[in-house]
């Protein structure tokens, strides 16, 4: 969806046409205004959260078009970029293994640790619950873990409302890190928020750039919940079960519906991993397997027609054609300059890295991943476009660490799970929350700069 910029196409009027190159630019810079306006708006809303993220994506879709920044055929682009063909039909694939006996038999094996003791069974309830966060989200995890914790009493050095945040901690750190189901998208959804601003291809994130980046954070903050729970207040109480309302069915396949799931969620991982032999077939492997699935009778297609018209979706096609009227219109390097005067001029990466860490994990905490995520993205973008940056860093610490979300409930629906099970006081758990974030910060800066420095 890249665009060349408007300015370039004023600098070509023959320089006679005086008035002409005057209204164009006069029209360029209205079109600026507007374009940064709608920006705003959209930020507000997504913090607001009043009407669905899509929503707002469209409307602003709609308000550019109806403003003339945009045609009618642009307006509506998105649904149609090879992004939002990978991501949609990947959802309902990923969706599809709540329907096995997967998720079940994990819930089985965790059902087998309840008899054992001490560091064996804290490991093993938080190996569950990370393998878990790769599968389905995050929400569920947490509801199935507070039906399990549960049983392992109300008092003791190990109790349940002592594991339930760190497990949180677990899946925070782990849900979706993996290339595998929703994990494989990572680098789709985030270069959606920003191509239309950096619109170069070796700008772009690879397959397994996010899984790469995520090791060290992931790493550090696992070691840190298997070791660091006992920071918890040990408190006796039970855990609130009503705080858990989602179920997660047992599997309702057949053994041969089943193996045709695995098999087919197995091939399209593999073309998706290997996309440097497969090239854009990439992208058109979740939905060959959707088809496939379809006709062997294992998903419906009113099913998959609602996984794939999730808020989601909505929300990346309009960010696509928004992120695109940043680029063109020059208002992301109108926001670019304004954050490098904030900045300073050559400022060491390592500096830039750390604050965009900060700033991204402080804030999930009081807002939506998404939201936080969308909102820092195409930012991030732009400074990095005024700076003459590597992008790539500060992209990436913007699409992941905003899932680092343990500190209040108001992060994620997961968060609101295990504070609302828990009964915890933010204050009260501090001791545990804090060093989690901050270490989550400063590997993430670590991470990135290793990875993509600003300067190469």
């Amino acid at each position: 969806m890249a665009m060349r910029k408007r300015w370039e196409f004023i600098d070509e009027c023959p320089p006679q046409d005086i008035f002409l190159r005057q209204s164009k630019k006069e029209g360029f810079f209205m079109d600026m205004y507007i374009v940064l306006a709608v920006t705003i708006f959209m930020m507000v809303m997504f913090v607001w959260h009043k009407v669905p993220f899509g929503v707002t994506t469209m409307t602003c879709c709609v308000i550019l078009m109806v403003t003339g920044v945009i045609d009618l055929n642009t307006t509506f682009s998105g649904f149609g970029n090879k992004i939002v063909v990978l991501i949609a039909p990947m959802l309902a694939l990923g969706g599809v293994l709540g329907k096995t006996n997967l998720v079940a038999n994990l819930q089985e094996l965790m059902e087998s640790m309840k008899g054992k003791h001490g560091t064996l069974l804290v490991l093993s309830i938080f190996l569950i619950a990370g393998i878990m966060a790769q599968l389905i989200p995050s929400t569920a995890v947490l509801a199935i873990m507070v039906v399990f914790l549960s049983t392992l009493g109300d008092t003791g050095e190990i109790n349940s409302k002592r594991l339930m945040l760190p497990t949180l901690g677990i899946t925070s750190s782990c849900k979706f890190r993996f290339p595998i189901s929703l994990g494989a998208t990572n680098f789709a959804v985030i270069n959606a928020m920003y191509v239309g601003i950096i619109p170069d291809e070796k700008y772009a994130l690879k397959m397994l750039d996010p899984f790469i980046f995520s090791i060290l954070p992931m790493v550090a903050l696992v070691l840190y919940c298997v070791f660091g729970w006992r920071l918890m207040p040990n408190q006796a109480g039970a855990l609130n079960k009503d705080a858990a309302k989602q179920k997660v069915q047992k599997g309702v396949l057949s053994p041969i519906q089943e193996r045709i799931v695995y098999i087919v969620f197995v091939v399209v991982m593999l073309i998706m991993i290997l996309n440097t032999w497969t090239g854009d077939l990439m992208y058109v492997a979740p939905a060959i397997g959707v088809l496939i699935l379809i006709y062997t009778g294992v998903l419906t297609t009113k099913e998959a027609v609602s996984s794939m018209t999730v808020d989601m979706i909505w929300m990346i096609a309009g960010v696509l054609v928004v992120a695109d009227a940043l680029g063109s219109s020059g208002a992301s390097e109108l926001i670019g300059n304004f954050l490098m005067g904030m900045v300073g001029e050559n400022p060491s990466s390592i500096s830039v890295m750390f604050l965009f860490s900060a700033v991204t994990i402080i804030m999930t905490n009081f807002l939506s991943n998404s939201a936080t995520q969308t909102v820092l993205v195409p930012i991030a973008a732009s400074l990095a476009l005024v700076g003459g940056w590597d992008p790539r860093g500060i992209v990436l610490i913007a699409g992941i660490a905003n899932m680092f979300d343990i500190a209040l409930p108001s992060g994620s629906g997961e968060a609101a799970v295990a504070y609302g099970a828990g009964g915890y006081n933010p204050v009260e758990v501090m001791r545990f929350t804090i060093p989690y974030m901050v270490i989550a910060i400063v590997t993430c800066t670590i991470s990135a700069h290793m990875l993509f420095p600003l300067y190469g």
